[in-house]
């Protein structure tokens, strides 16, 4: 469940804002024979903006479609009680894991880190996949925080999207006794021999993440950054970009986002 490709799922709409659930089947159908576990409600999924229906809908969708694939549940949320009452949902949604940052905020201790994801495993009924990196949170675990983290017994992942190969690999040398998986595409091929790869990338290309984890292309770089620019994964709204192509491959009924249908309402 927590190595190999990881599909970090943008979230389908329909023309009213309201998740897809047809186009949350159809998405599974491309992905589902590629990959090996699947991500709703994270960063591509757009999980800080999806209102507690939209964020339910998706994970319902997606445990009704994942085809016997793992289901992790991404939960943005500011504080570990907010991250609990989505966790508690999951539970009885059918995840088998949830994935959450640190609490948000500039002000946070490492101490208050390590006791959110204690809380998290030991009130939230589900295994726990740290998301590391200061994009959502402003702030992060420190190197020897995140190793500690990974000694409790309910944290078996780090996703680590701090940006830096160095401190991927720096993980991965450490072996802290949970996965380390790689989160951001530019950086996979420079962070070590992760356990696992968790991207966007895979909505688009779930066959060529397939390929690259697997060491099956003879030229992976220059595939790996072709795909990048074409999707614009190292943009601001990347899931924007991935949206409008699977729209155009009539995967997606629309190209929505959430922002988009707030703006209509």
């Amino acid at each position: 469940m927590y190595q190999g490709v990881i599909a970090a799922l943008v979230t389908p709409l329909s023309e009213t804002g309201e998740v897809s659930e047809s186009g949350v089947a159809r998405l599974l159908d491309t992905v589902r024979p590629h990959v090996d576990a699947l991500l709703p409600n994270l960063s591509t999924g757009e999980g800080r903006r999806l209102g507690d229906r939209q964020w339910e809908d998706m994970l319902t969708a997606t445990v009704k479609h994942a085809g016997g694939l793992p289901v992790l549940a991404g939960i943005l949320r500011p504080t570990t009680e907010r991250v609990l009452e989505r966790a508690r949902v999951a539970v009885d949604l059918g995840a088998q894991a949830l994935v959450a940052t640190t609490p948000y905020g500039p002000g946070i201790t490492q101490d208050e880190i390590h006791r959110h994801f204690t809380e998290l495993g030991e009130r939230g009924g589900l295994p726990v996949v740290v998301y590391h990196g200061t994009e959502v949170a402003g702030n992060a675990a420190d190197f020897d925080t995140l190793l500690r983290i990974c000694e409790l017994p309910s944290v078996v992942a780090v996703k680590d999207s701090s940006g830096s190969a160095d401190f991927t690999r720096r993980l991965v040398r450490a072996r802290p006794g949970a996965r380390i998986l790689a989160g951001l595409e530019h950086l996979l091929l420079e962070s070590g021999p992760v356990d696992g790869y968790v991207v966007a990338l895979a909505n688009v290309e779930p066959a060529l993440c397939a390929d690259l984890f697997a060491g099956r292309l003879a030229d992976p770089a220059t595939r790996l950054a072709d795909a990048c620019a074409r999707y614009g994964l190292e943009r601001d709204d990347w899931y924007r970009t991935i949206k409008t192509a699977l729209y155009h491959r009539g995967v997606l009924e629309t190209d929505r986002t959430v922002e988009t249908a707030e703006a209509d309402e």
